[in-house]
Parts: C-alpha cells; structure tokens; sequence
C-alpha cells in the first residue's frame, strides 16, 4: 500500500507540474508581439522522493488584483462614530440637567412658598444639619449643601425649633439656623381677641417681633403643614386664608424674629386649641371653617360670653330659616369688606367684599373677619336657645337688645340711640 500511494504522489506532482508549463504557455501566447519561444526539453523526471513542501511553496504563481476594500467595512465605522457622539452628547445633557437642578436647589429656584418646622439638636454639625434638611424635604443634595456652607464659613449652628420654607437658598437656610455672637432678646407680645391679620402685623412690628408687610406677605403667600389647614377651602373669594386661625394668646418672641416662626407659633397654638372642641364641631353638622367665620363675626359682635350665645342664637336662627332671613346682615362683616378687602386695588376686590358683605351675600361670608378666641368658638358651637332674629346694642353702655320681629328691633333701635 505504500508503493501504490507513492506512485500517487508521484502522478500528481507531475500533473501539477505540467499544468503550470501549459499555463506559462498560454501567458506567453496572450501577450503581444511576443517572438516565439523555441520548444523546450522534457524536464528530466524527479526523483523518487516527492519535493518537501518548502520548495512546493516557493513556487511563483501569477500575480492577483487586489479587490477594493468592502464598502461594509466603513459603514461600520460609521455606526460606531455615530454611537459615539451619542453617548457622549447623553453624558453632556445629563451633566448639565444635573448641574441646573443642584444649582436650583442651592438658590431655591422655583420652590413653593411651603413652610416646614425642623428640629436641631444641641451640638448638630453641617453634616447632620444637610440630612435634616433633606428628610424635611427642603433640600436635595446634602453634600452640595456641605459644599456650600465650608465656602460660606457658616458659623456655629443654633438648637431648637426652626421653621424654615422651601423657596429658601442655601445661604438663607444657614443664616436662619445659625447661633449669633450676642443673645436674642426677647419681648412679649399680647394679642387681643378678635384683630384682624393686619392688625396683627401692625402689633408685632409696633414691638419689634418682624416686618408687618413681611409678615403679611407670608400668611398670604405661604402653605403651612397643620393638619386643619386642610379643611380651608381653597376659594379664590377668601381674603387671608389663615384669617381666623392665628390664635389670639399673650406670645414671648424674639426680637427680629421670623415671620414664618411667629405665624407657626400662633397657628401650632390654634390647633391646640381647636383640638379641645374638635368632638363638638364634629357633632354640630358645620365644618371647622364655618364655625370659625360664624365664631369671628360672633367675637365683633359681642364683648362677653354671655351675650355671645345670645347673638349666636340670632345668627343660627337665620341661618336655619334662608327662605325667611337670607341676609346675615352683620355690621362688621359690611366694615370687613369695606376697610380690608377693599383696601387692595386688585380687579377681583369688589367681588370680595361683597362676598363679605352680609348685607349684600347671602349665608355666611367666604371666611373668618377676624381671629377669635375660644369664647366666641364655644359659642358659635353652643347657641342659647332662642326664637330671637334680631339684635342691637347701645354702643355707649354695651347694652344689648333682642328682637322676634322687625318691628320690635325698630324700636329697639331707638332704645339703643341708634335711631
């Protein structure tokens, strides 16, 4: 078997031989004007033994064209460069989303006037004051908040009960919490039932608590996080929609103090209050907002417990009997309208106060007049009983008189010397 396979290997290198000789013919007859050649001798035969395979490979075959590079090959280029410029485009809009939303945090851009009560604790650091901070909600990014205060130099850090908003910047955040070098003074303030919100502002600037525009601005413009604020209704029609709920009491504040830290304190003292009666206003078939404008025009009317019950009687009577008495008609409700709400130069202020105006609307007016006391809110929720539609009061001996029929308040009135 290996002689035969021997004699194979043999066959085909000569065949492979000549077929390269038949071929260098061809080419040379191809080419032109080329002198014949003369007819070569037979190679002698090879030796037994076939070539080694170097010398195979050493033969000279014709030379090839090169093909053109495939066009795929610079698609793919394409592609890649393509998804590149991607990304990085990507990693560019992010960076800059990124960097606008820090920058918006630090100066509070576009922040809703929300107040937040937080609670710092003796010896609390930048780092720790940065997370209470973020789980109060009022900022986002804790270590840009480090940031800022290292470049700011933000001194030692003040402990207690702060109330901060959302709209602040970083720098305003840092100034309401920091300790000062000299101690705050503090002065105390009393505040009488039944003022208004103005009213109010004039007496803390007057003792030099805060800013009476300042302070005003924020009950207006400020969303606070107590639960009764809920049940104000949100009614384009309603002056101050904390009108009412800022508790008359006598208050220690400091001196240069913030609004929003005294508007919080008056308000935490309300929901205190309110939340001795709450079973009662529950049982009285009107929500916390009514009792509380039927309590304010209650606190204007009257001077003592007594008679507010009685004037309570009055006013529940007409407004259980609307096809009868639709109109209120209290006086200091006309006086509200006219001295308050009109009193802001705005498009809608007429609308307002007539919605004030008892006279002119009809039930209850959209809101509180004014900020009562728990006197004239057990009275709005415990009526006297009475079949009274009437009433009047000699405005020099505080006298009051009480009427079924019109005809006896006419002449009541003139007992009054109000005719």
């Amino acid at each position: 078997m290996d002689e035969d396979r021997k004699n194979g290997q043999e066959t085909d290198w000569v065949d492979e031989l000549l077929q390269e000789v038949a071929q260098e013919n061809a080419d040379a007859e191809s080419e032109p004007q080329a002198p014949p050649e003369e007819p070569q001798a037979a190679p002698p035969p090879p030796p037994a033994q076939p070539p080694e395979q170097p010398r195979r490979a050493a033969k000279s075959p014709a030379p090839k064209r090169r093909r053109p590079k495939r066009v795929r090959v610079r698609r793919v280029g394409i592609t890649y460069s393509i998804i590149y410029i991607a990304v990085v485009l990507a990693l560019c809009g992010a960076a800059t989303i990124f960097c606008m939303r820090a920058a918006a945090d630090v100066l509070a851009i576009s922040q809703p006037d929300v107040a937040v009560e937080i609670e710092i604790p003796e010896g609390t650091d930048v780092e720790e004051l940065s997370h209470i901070l973020k789980d109060a909600g009022v900022i986002q990014y804790p270590w840009m908040f480090q940031l800022v205060a290292q470049y700011e130099g933000i001194g030692e850090i003040a402990s207690g009960t702060f109330v901060v908003n959302r709209n602040m910047g970083y720098t305003s955040l840092m100034n309401a919490v920091e300790k000062g070098n000299a101690p705050r003074e503090t002065v105390t303030v009393t505040i009488p039932e039944g003022l208004n919100i103005n009213e109010i502002a004039e007496i803390l600037e007057e003792n030099g608590v805060c800013s009476a525009t300042v302070f005003t601005r924020a009950v207006g413009n400020t969303d606070f996080s107590y639960d009764f604020v809920s049940e104000i209704p949100d009614d384009d029609q309603i002056y101050y929609h904390l009108e009412g709920y800022l508790f008359p009491d006598t208050y220690e504040f400091y001196t240069g103090d913030s609004a929003l830290n005294v508007i919080s304190r008056m308000m935490s003292n309300f929901q205190s209050k309110i939340s001795e009666v709450s079973a009662q206003i529950n049982a009285s078939g009107m929500s916390l907002h009514e009792v509380i404008t039927l309590a304010s025009i209650i606190q204007a009317e009257a001077p003592d417990a007594e008679n507010m019950a009685m004037v309570s009687s009055v006013y529940h009577n007409r407004l259980n009997n609307p096809a009868e008495f639709p109109r209120m008609e209290s006086d200091p409700t006309r006086n509200y309208a006219n001295e308050v709400v009109l009193s802001d130069s705005s498009v809608a202020s007429q609308q307002r106060a007539d919605a004030y105006n008892t006279y002119t609307s009809e039930g209850l007016p959209p809101g509180p007049i004014n900020n009562p006391g728990m006197d004239a809110i057990n009275a709005a929720l415990n009526p006297a009983e009475s079949s009274y539609y009437y009433f009047c009061s000699d405005l020099n001996t505080r006298e009051f008189f009480y009427a079924e029929t019109l005809a006896e308040h006419e002449q009541n009135l003139y007992r009054a010397h109000l005719r």
